[in-house]
């Protein structure tokens, strides 16, 4: 008998849910052994006690189970995230923009193979590969890793969107004018229609967002260039990110 009159799980789902939490360990093992590309369902299902066949009642294919890994990974990066933002103040918009960042790359490199197959999971290709005005119109076409990116990139925009607010409100003032080169009406349109939606997470004019855009694609390559070996500062790299770090914030007006 299966049914539960109190209302949780069954038996058979509670047994669904320990079998699927088997095979993502036993992915995650292969993972940081031998990268992304070296996940076997064979493998899986040798270790978990399941013939190959049996794997597919619960992912339809290698791709399917790879993508729930994926958004497994960006909510320990979230969480992660959030505690280190959320031990300042929710006005204290510089020192949590720096948490953010710094949490980020903290994350990355401590866990290299993770990161590697976040950013080559099969389902999207690449977080920016769809159409951001999309994205309010049918989030339900929009595939869940590249949800769960947006959700870790706007956690940083929304605190900048936060600043803003405040400075338009005149509660504060921004250290910095925020100057941007002259623009093509292209690029212009994509930096409000994509990036705005994309990494900030909501409107804001167009100087904020490219800044804000520009400090993005910096700091993400910096975390990509360590966590893969290709940083040319080696041996103080706490520091040159410490500056970095400074210097995105100074561009945002958010200077210390």
């Amino acid at each position: 008998m299966t049914s539960n009159t109190a209302g949780g799980p069954t038996r058979r789902e509670r047994m669904r849910a320990e079998t699927i939490a088997e095979i993502k360990a036993s992915a995650r093992r292969q993972l940081q052994e031998r990268g992304p590309s070296g996940i076997s369902l064979r493998a899986i299902a040798r270790e978990v006690g399941v013939t190959p066949a049996a794997l597919y009642r619960y992912f339809d294919s290698l791709d399917a189970l790879l993508v729930a890994i994926c958004c497994d990974l960006y909510d320990e990066l979230i969480a992660s995230t959030a505690a280190a933002m959320d031990a300042y103040p929710a006005d204290a918009h510089l020192e949590r923009m720096k948490s953010w960042i710094w949490s980020f790359r903290s994350w990355a490199v401590s866990n290299r193979r993770e990161f590697e197959l976040m950013l080559s999971y099969p389902e999207g290709g690449s977080a920016m590969a769809i159409d951001g005005r999309r994205l309010g119109e049918a989030v339900e076409d929009v595939d869940p890793v590249t949800l769960k990116s947006l959700e870790h990139s706007q956690m940083c925009g929304r605190e900048l969107a936060k600043f803003y607010r405040r400075v338009e409100a005149g509660e504060v003032e921004s250290a910095n004018p925020v100057e941007i080169p002259p623009l093509s009406e292209a690029l212009q349109a994509e930096l409000m229609e994509k990036c705005a939606a994309f990494i900030v997470g909501e409107p804001l004019p167009l100087s904020w967002i490219f800044t804000f855009t520009s400090g993005w694609v910096r700091v993400f390559g910096l975390v990509v260039m360590e966590a893969f070996g290709s940083l040319p500062v080696q041996e103080n790299i706490d520091e040159f990110y410490k500056t970095q770090i400074v210097s995105v914030m100074r561009e945002f007006g958010i200077g210390e």
